[in-house]
């Protein structure tokens, strides 16, 4: 992987060993739109029922799995009765609970896929991912299915993400290459998954995922999520009422890099 420097004066290029060799990287199991109900007889706990959420509930049904929703806020809708999960109002593929819960049920479940906004603090989630059990982000479950045709190009930092990631899929666009824009921003990588999955065809909806990635979304190491193009805009201390410190802050934001091999570009802030 070859990681540019840039600031307003100077350009450099420089070659850095990747982390995780192209040998050992894990690949996705999954490879195109065509394939479905890779996760049937299996159940899927979903941490947090915001828009991303909700988003990876509706995926990992359409992916064939059982779906235990869960958020503590007890004033959310459940999702039994929102009109995007009628089909699946069945009494045994879905269940939505919200408030208190108990953490036991967690145990039982094949995944636990974790909204951004939900803190590995929280659910008892730290505890899970030290026994081993499969805990995944919202965005590595959707980048699991997202087709290998696709190039990923993902932006972080502290300011300027929006601007950024609106900007480039505005470009892609008026040169004619279908792009998702979305991630942190706007619609949730689960969105752009589920049509792959939901509509499969020999030719993906878009060529370019233009993903913006908060520092949320990369507390939980990510397996498959592996930008074609990853940018690092910039770094000022931000969120450390999660992060605790600016060095946990800004190792996090470059687990963007962990499996970024070979040809893939990383972009780093040089002052």
């Amino acid at each position: 992987m070859k990681l540019h420097a840039c600031n307003y004066y100077k350009h450099e290029t420089v070659t850095l060993k990747p982390i995780h060799s192209a040998k050992n990287t894990k690949p996705r199991t999954i490879k195109s739109c065509g394939l479905k109900q890779d996760l049937q007889g299996q159940s899927v706990a979903v941490i947090g029922l915001g828009k991303s959420g909700r988003a990876a509930a509706r995926l990992a049904l359409a992916r064939g799995a059982s779906v235990l929703a869960i958020d503590q806020n007890q004033n959310l809708g459940h999702l039994e009765k929102d009109s995007l999960f009628e089909k699946y109002n069945d009494g045994l593929s879905l269940r939505t609970i919200l408030g208190d819960f108990d953490g036991e049920l967690l145990k039982d479940v094949d995944v636990v896929v974790v909204s951004p906004g939900v803190s590995v603090e929280s659910y008892g989630l730290a505890c899970l991912l030290q026994s081993g059990k499969r805990v995944m982000s919202e965005l590595d479950f959707a980048a699991q299915v997202i087709p290998r045709s696709i190039k990923i190009l993902a932006v972080t930092g502290t300011n300027g993400k929006s601007t950024v990631v609106t900007f480039v899929g505005q470009m892609l666009n008026h040169l004619g290459i279908e792009a998702f824009v979305g991630g942190n921003l706007g619609n949730p990588l689960s969105e752009a998954a589920f049509h792959c999955i939901a509509l499969p065809s020999s030719k993906p909806k878009f060529q370019v995922a233009v993903v913006e990635v908060s520092s949320y979304q990369m507390e939980i190491p990510n397996k498959y999520f592996c930008p074609t193009v990853s940018v690092v805009l910039n770094l000022t201390p931000d969120h450390l009422e999660r992060h605790k410190t600016m060095k946990n802050y800004a190792l996090t934001k470059c687990h963007l890099f962990s499996h970024m091999v070979n040809t893939k570009l990383g972009l780093l802030p040089f002052d």
